[in-house]
C-alpha cells in the first residue's frame, strides 16, 4: 500500500524569477513548472505515483527525484511532524523587538533573562500581598544542574524517579500525575551510562508503566555527546544517565484529534516537573535540554511513526561541591 504524502504545514514555498525556492532550498526553473498545482494536490494527499502521473514532462526522472528529495527533506510527510518542524513556521509570525544576538551574546541573553523574569504586567489596580509560605527544601534549593558527580546511582533512587510514572495499584487506570482523558501518551525510554546505575547494565531501556520496570532496547552506540549541541555535550558526558520523553499520537490523537498532540506537550512538563522533584528528594540533581540532534541517535529507539521525541533531562547526582543544602529538620 502507497503511503499518502501531504505537503508539510510548517514548509514554505515561493516562486522567484521562475525559479522555485522550498524554505532555504533553490530547486530551479524546471522544479518550478510543477507548482503550485503540486503544493495543491499534496495539500490534500496523494500517493507518489500519482504525483508522477499528474504532471506532463520529458523528464520523469527529474520529477521522481524532486519527490523523493521532498520526502528526505520531510517536505513531504506522511506521519506527525516533530514539535520543531510544527512550531518552525511561527518565528516569522512572531513581532521580534530584540536583536538576534541575545541568542549568542551572553551579557545580552543575561540581560533578557533578568528582563523576562522580573516583569510585572498588571501594576495598578487592587493588590493583595499573599502571606509567605514555607517550602519543603526540595522546593527552596532546587535548582538546575550540569555537573555531575561521579557517584554511582544506587538501584533504590533510579526506582523512586522512575516508579513515580508508574500505573497505581490503589486507583485502577491512573498514575501520580494528570493526563488528559486519562490517556497518558507520552512514552518513557531511559539510557544509563556504563558503570553509572548500581546493578543496571549500559543501554537504552523502555520504561514499562504497567509493570513499574525497565526493559532493554537497544545499546545505544549513537547515543553520545555527538548527538548533543555543543552547549550540552558536557552535561551530557557527566551524567549518569538520561530520560527520554516521546509523544505517541495513537494514544490520545484518536480521541483528541490533533489537540492530542498539545495536551501531551502538556503531560511531558508535568511529567518533568515530578522527576524533577522526587529526584531533588534523592539528592540528584537534573538538567533538561530543551533540543537535540536527535536524528543521529533516533535510530537506537526502534520506534513506531506515531512517537515523536519531545523532551530529554539529564540526571546525576548534585556535585558535592556545588551541592549546599541542609537536611530536613
Amino acid at each position: 500500500m502507497n503511503e499518502i504524502y501531504y505537503w508539510s504545514p510548517g514548509v514554505q514555498f515561493y516562486v522567484k524569477e521562475e525559479e522555485l525556492y522550498v524554505e532555504r532550498f533553490r530547486y530551479g526553473r524546471q522544479a518550478a513548472q510543477f507548482f503550485p498545482e503540486f503544493y495543491y494536490m499534496t495539500q490534500n494527499g496523494a500517493v507518489t505515483d500519482d504525483l508522477e502521473k499528474r504532471f506532463e514532462t520529458e523528464n520523469k526522472s527529474l520529477l521522481k527525484n524532486l519527490i523523493l528529495d521532498f520526502i528526505k527533506k520531510k517536505i513531504l510527510v506522511c506521519s506527525v511532524i516533530t514539535p520543531k518542524e510544527l512550531f518552525h513556521s511561527q518565528t516569522k509570525l512572531f513581532e521580534n523587538d530584540y536583536p538576534e544576538t541575545i541568542r549568542f551574546v551572553k551579557e545580552e541573553l543575561e540581560e533578557f533573562k533578568k528582563e523576562q523574569s522580573g516583569r510585572e504586567l498588571v501594576k495598578e489596580g487592587l493588590t493583595y500581598i499573599l502571606k509567605d509560605s514555607n517550602y519543603c527544601n526540595n522546593i527552596i534549593y532546587r535548582e538546575t544542574v550540569r555537573e555531575f558527580s561521579k557517584k554511582i546511582i544506587t538501584y533504590h533512587s533510579l526506582s523512586r524517579i522512575l516508579g513515580a510514572l508508574q500505573n497505581r495499584e490503589d486507583r485502577k487506570g491512573t498514575r501520580y500525575y494528570p493526563s488528559a482523558g486519562g490517556l497518558y501518551p507520552v512514552d518513557v525510554y531511559v539510557f544509563v551510562k556504563p558503570g553509572r546505575v548500581e546493578g543496571v547494565e549500559q543501554g537504552l531501556y523502555y520504561y514499562n508503566p504497567v509493570i513499574n520496570g525497565i526493559t532493554f532496547v537497544d545499546k545505544g552506540e549513537n547515543i553520545t555527546d555527538k548527538s548533543q549541541f555543543i552547549t550540552n555535550q558536557e552535561i551530557f558526558a557527566g551524567s549518569a544517565f538520561t530520560i527520554y520523553f516521546l509523544y505517541n499520537a495513537r494514544c490520545s490523537m484518536p480521541k483528541y484529534s490533533g489537540m492530542g498532540y498539545y495536551y501531551g506537550i502538556l503531560d511531558c512538563g508535568i511529567m518533568a516537573g515530578l522527576i524533577t522533584r522526587i529526584s531533588e528528594e534523592e539528592g540528584i540533581g537534573t538538567c533538561s535540554i530543551g533540543d537535540m540532534l536527535y536524528g543521529k541517535m533516533e535510530s537506537c529507539f526502534h520506534l513506531n511513526k506515531s512517537q515523536l521525541f519531545l523532551h530529554s533531562m539529564e540526571c546525576g547526582y548534585k556535585d558535592e561541591a556545588e551541592s549546599v543544602q541542609p537536611k530536613e529538620k
